[in-house]
């Protein structure tokens, strides 16, 4: 082979390895660009979101609701799902599905809409904003327009379009915020791989969700919810939104002395006359509670069994008269449908307040008890409503309550406190007839946890302790567990009686008492002046408004020797 032909076979070798060098380089950039290079693949807000046509996403404090179809758009206006509103903006919004009227209370107003209505009503007043207050969309679901709860609840919001976007900022919300510093992409999540789900401009506000090393989660103002690469992000600072509404001052009418109260059990006008009895022997009282007023049927009318002789013979004496109203005592009242359906509660806080003028009471004393859940809307609405009425005339409203439990959860004892008065916590029936266990009726333990976990909710100048006059005896025969009352003015009478011995337990804060007659064993938790005295010490440890007692007639005369000590 001649040298030159060498020359020319060494060429070609080395033009054919070069040609698979750089083949080799080509494919290795492709498939490292195909690999490494951010994706411009995008996914539609739309499915994103899980929204269509006039369906909204919800952003409440950074956060978007899952709920389906959270939030409207309609007629030119946003709507945000009354069961969002209430759970996660303010839940002092009550609507009535059977009546389609929605319900707000203020501090001094009651703000009534009928839905499809653009104008509310408050007192005689009435004010139109211009587009429709509250739809019903799909399955029944009730709508409030964000521009009328705006009105009413503290917050501030933005909106987006395509697809519609409702942005919420609570006033008090603490959020990282940012500005993004040159145009880029929102994708999905963090990394070049996950899809684009829109873009955004240099200049663009957001607030920083959270962070993924790298990349961060952000929610633009307009509703734009994913993630951007964080050296996009420019200077982050924390702000706090801002409130714009004033802050609600809620009167409340209080005593200048204790509260002393005593519940008088009155069954029939005949026995008003037991009022003198009362006002001499009780000494020391200042408020007495007759039981007059019971729920007597579904449209919010009362039974009543008042005494304006009554009245005057208190006021004579320098004692208020603040009436029970009951809900218990008729079976055939639904008190459920009562508080729910807006034309009941208005009768019923009508016919009230009317019971009250006629009577020339002082105050009301509510004990609507064994309320269902399914009430709870209602009867914080009752309150509430009551409330600005009894204000409006001078009148104290004083509300029973158990003692905390989580059954009790829905009586919302908090709110309850911003409108009413006092509340009265009923520390007693620790152990009931039906509750299938024997035991005390208040110990000291249970009168202290009743205080204790009151006081989280209601401020100890509102806050009256409920004590009992009143022990139970439990009998058990073969396993059948049934118990009875007895006063304390008798208690003693009825253990001498048995040749039966009292032994003081400390952990109870009350004497203890059982033994056995006709093959039966009897238990027995005793109310007397000893434990009465503990109760009575709670009170005035803890600072309370005063003191209830359920019921007159039951207690020992000398008791009220004890009371006045505790009540200086």
């Amino acid at each position: 082979m001649t040298e030159k032909a060498v020359n020319n076979n060494k060429a070609v070798k080395y033009i054919s390895v070069l040609v698979l060098l750089i083949a080799f380089i080509i494919a290795t950039l492709t498939i490292w660009g195909v690999r490494y290079s951010p994706t411009r693949e995008r996914t539609s807000l739309y499915s994103y979101y899980k929204v269509s046509g006039n369906e909204a996403a919800l952003f409440v404090n950074g956060e978007r609701s899952e709920t389906d179809k959270a939030a409207l758009f309609d007629n030119g206006h946003f709507y945000i799902l009354l069961s969002e509103l209430k759970s996660r903006l303010d839940d002092g919004y009550v609507f009535d599905d059977s009546e389609n009227i929605l319900r707000y209370a203020t501090a001094d107003q009651v703000i009534s809409v009928k839905k499809g209505d653009s104008f509310y009503t408050y007192g005689r007043n009435k004010e139109d904003i211009g587009e429709k207050i509250v739809i019903i969309g799909d399955g029944g679901k009730p709508y409030v327009a964000v521009d009328f709860a705006d009105k009413f609840t503290d917050f501030s919001y933005r909106t987006g379009r395509k697809p519609y976007r409702l942005v919420i900022d609570k006033a008090g919300y603490k959020r990282k915020t940012t500005i993004i510093s040159r145009d880029t992409e929102v994708r999905r999540f963090g990394g070049p791989k996950s899809r684009i789900l829109a873009n955004v401009k240099k200049g663009t506000r957001a607030v920083v969700v959270q962070s993924y090393g790298k990349w961060s989660q952000i929610l633009t103002n307009d509703g734009i919810l994913g993630c951007v690469l964080d050296s996009t992000l420019g200077e982050i600072s924390t702000r706090t939104s801002g409130k714009r509404l004033d802050a609600r001052k809620y009167n409340h009418i209080s005593m200048d002395s204790k509260v002393n109260l005593v519940w008088h059990q009155v069954t029939n006008k005949t026995a008003n006359s037991g009022v003198d009895h009362v006002l001499a022997a009780d000494k020391g009282i200042n408020v007495i509670s007759p039981t007059w007023f019971r729920i007597s049927d579904n449209d919010g009318g009362l039974s009543d069994i008042g005494s304006l002789d009554y009245v005057k013979k208190c006021h004579d004496k320098g004692v208020q008269v603040w009436a029970l109203f009951s809900n218990f005592e008729n079976k055939d009242v639904d008190s459920t449908s009562v508080l729910n359906h807006t034309s009941s509660r208005d009768n019923l806080v009508n016919n009230m307040i009317a019971k009250a003028i006629a009577y020339g009471l002082d105050g009301i004393n509510v004990d609507f008890e064994q309320i269902s859940t399914d009430a709870k809307d209602g009867y914080v609405e009752f309150i509430k409503e009551l409330s600005i009425k009894c204000e409006n005339n001078d009148l104290v409203l004083s509300v029973d309550n158990y003692s905390p439990t989580a059954s009790s959860l829905h009586y919302n004892r908090k709110v309850q406190a911003m409108y009413a008065d006092y509340l009265i916590v009923m520390a007693y029936d620790e152990h009931y007839a039906g509750g299938g266990e024997a035991g005390s009726n208040a110990s000291i333990s249970f009168v202290k946890k009743a205080v204790s976990e009151s006081l989280k909710e209601v401020p100890k100048e509102q806050l009256i302790l409920g004590m009992p006059f009143y022990s139970r005896i439990w009998k058990n025969k073969d396993g059948a567990l049934s118990t009875q009352t007895i006063g304390m003015k008798s208690v003693s009478d009825y253990i001498k009686s048995h040749n039966a011995q009292e032994t003081w337990r400390d952990d109870l804060g009350q004497n203890y008492v059982e033994f056995s007659d006709d093959k039966a064993t009897y238990q027995l938790w005793v109310e007397d002046q000893k434990s009465l005295a503990l109760k009575l010490n709670v009170m005035k440890e803890k600072d309370l408004a005063g003191g209830a007692f359920w019921k007159e007639g039951l207690e020992d005369d000398s008791i009220w020797d004890i009371i006045g000590k505790y009540m200086e």
